[in-house]
């Protein structure tokens, strides 16, 4: 039977995995705390006032979804400094709000603007997971789930 020293390798499965919990979890915490902030905001039907969809509808569709492409903008882009991870988070929320006013409606400035704050709050929640990695599983699962049964 052959041996193989795998010593310093990461699984893939395990990289993808984590990345996947991280991604959640960033998405959880942002929800979270946009849903706090929205507490004060006056909403209709489940979505505030003048925005064409709710919180984590925006979050988990749009949001993730913009944020996973400015992780592959980013792998694309040679050297990593958080200005350049924030211009092209700034740039990736854009995007996404242009997305969400293209197919929600709504004023294409407010849903624009909208869109590079909340990859913005992404990001530097992204930030503070990567300090926190045992709460992961907390703000991926838990978190959300707490919320939506307290609503």
């Amino acid at each position: 039977m052959n041996k193989s020293n795998f010593g310093g390798i990461p699984s893939v499965r395990l990289t993808a995995g984590m990345y996947a919990l991280r991604k959640l979890a960033c998405a959880g915490l942002t929800f979270l705390l946009l849903s706090l902030f929205m507490l004060w905001v006056p909403e209709s039907g489940g979505k505030p006032q003048g925005w064409p969809v709710t919180v984590p509808y925006a979050v988990y569709v749009y949001g993730l979804t913009a944020s996973l492409a400015a992780d592959a903008l980013l792998r694309l882009l040679p050297g990593s400094s958080l200005s350049r991870s924030l211009i092209v988070y700034g740039a990736s929320g854009l995007g996404a709000g242009l997305w969400l006013w293209t197919e929600q409606g709504g004023t294409w400035w407010v849903c624009g603007v909208a869109g590079v704050l909340v990859l913005l709050l992404f990001r530097a929640t992204e930030l503070a997971a990567d300090r926190a990695p045992l709460l992961l599983p907390v703000f991926a699962l838990f978190a959300p789930l707490l919320y939506l049964l307290l609503q």
